[in-house]
């Protein structure tokens, strides 16, 4: 089997996961309940301008920290938006299972790029 019959197995056989399913599944329903579909996009942006932040090295802004977890505990009050961030965490959670399956995998060869 080559290399690319493999990935075009893992593609179908993530397609089928019940990650994906659950999360196609939640993300019907969010496409319907404007609120829910707002709040999600928000937290979101805010959290990946945070995840940016930390990783351009700046300080951790606490007033940011705390924004955030007041729109995490806001968004867990509406089933929706619930249902769809954990779907949404479940699906990248086993994402970067594979992510990391895959690079561990062919990990000897790229330590030519190590610094010495």
């Amino acid at each position: 089997m080559s290399t690319y019959d493999s990935a075009h197995g893992l593609a179908k056989a993530l397609q089928q996961s019940e990650e994906y399913r659950s999360f196609l599944a939640a993300k019907q329903l969010i496409e319907h309940d404007e609120t829910a579909k707002k709040m999600v996009r928000d937290f979101i942006g805010k959290q990946m301008e945070f995840e940016y932040e930390m990783m351009a090295g700046k300080p951790e802004d606490k007033a940011k920290v705390d924004q955030l977890q007041k729109m995490y505990d806001m968004l867990m009050t509406n089933a929706r938006a619930r249902d769809f961030m954990q779907a949404h965490m479940r699906l990248n959670r086993m994402m970067g299972d594979v992510y990391k399956i895959i690079g561990d995998s062919v990990a000897e060869g790229m330590n030519f790029f190590a610094k010495e």
